[in-house]
């Protein structure tokens, strides 16, 4: 027996699918039937401008990879949706059967059964709305293929712009080791002239040790010269009194001699007279 389809929508009209909600429009998760989704992948990308021959292999190797893992994509969520149209599905055959279960249990308690076709279609509206603008399904694939291409621009505009901001960041981090390393080698001279400077005042001190050190013995010569000087200071004045008695003693002996050489003088003088006497 073949089964009956709605008139519009071509859903199916058994009964098995009536109370069901996307039973009227033929809903594929409520008749259980898969959903392969294939993705639409664009024959020609937008391609950049550029007369660089590796850039424009680069861009045609990428695209070609795009379109490759789009096709993979497209064959893993066929499978994906077709078992979440059987999952909602089942869900709602449960759902329907509760439903189902409580009018028939307590009819009055929800329904009476009888659906209020004037009502609902007393709010229904199928006027068309002449202010919004009409676009042809291919125009619009048209242009959303477009607008991807543009997005797929922007996005590579936005990675570029990242990226130098990376290589911003990269070259400023490297500033910062390089500062760093600066200032390592700077404290490590430093620290150099600190040990040299240290190395000089040990140098100073020991100096300063060894001229105290003769100093030291300066002074201890020096004690001894004045121990020494002191005592010939008793010898020099015995000497010098010596030396005092040797004058006066020679002062005597010239007066000695002086009077004697005044009485030779006297006794010439005498004898002459004698002489000079006796001849007269």
């Amino acid at each position: 027996m073949a089964s009956k389809k709605g008139t519009v929508t071509g859903a199916s009209l058994e009964k098995s699918n009536r109370g069901k909600k996307g039973g009227l429009t033929g809903s594929r998760r409520v008749t259980g039937e898969k959903v392969e989704v294939t993705p639409e992948i664009p024959e020609t990308l937008a391609v950049l401008p550029t007369s660089d021959p590796e850039v424009a292999t680069a861009d045609f190797n990428a695209r070609a990879n795009l379109a490759e893992k789009l096709q993979q994509a497209g064959q893993v969520v066929a499978p994906v949706v077709g078992a979440v149209g059987q999952v909602v599905g089942t869900v709602v055959t449960k759902v329907n059967t509760s439903v189902q279960s409580a009018l028939n249990h307590n009819p009055s308690s929800l329904t009476d059964g009888t659906v209020d076709t004037a009502g609902i279609l007393a709010l229904a509206d199928a006027n068309i709305d002449s202010s919004i603008p009409e676009l042809e399904s291919g125009e619009a694939i048209k242009r959303n293929i477009i607008i991807a291409r543009q997005r797929n621009y922007v996005g590579v505009a936005i990675n570029n712009t990242k990226l130098k901001q990376d290589l911003a960041t990269l070259d400023l981090e490297q500033q910062k080791l390089i500062g760093l390393l600066i200032d390592g080698k700077t404290a490590g001279i430093t620290n150099e002239k600190k040990a040299v400077q240290y190395q000089r005042a040990v140098v100073g001190r020991d100096t300063e040790l060894s001229k105290l050190e003769l100093d030291s013995e300066l002074l201890t010569q020096q004690r001894i010269r004045t121990e020494g000087t002191q005592n010939q200071t008793e010898l020099i004045r015995e000497q010098e009194e010596l030396k005092v008695e040797m004058l006066r003693e020679q002062v005597e002996k010239q007066k000695y001699e002086i009077q004697n050489v005044q009485y030779e003088k006297e006794k010439i003088k005498q004898e002459a007279v004698a002489k000079f006497a006796a001849g007269f």
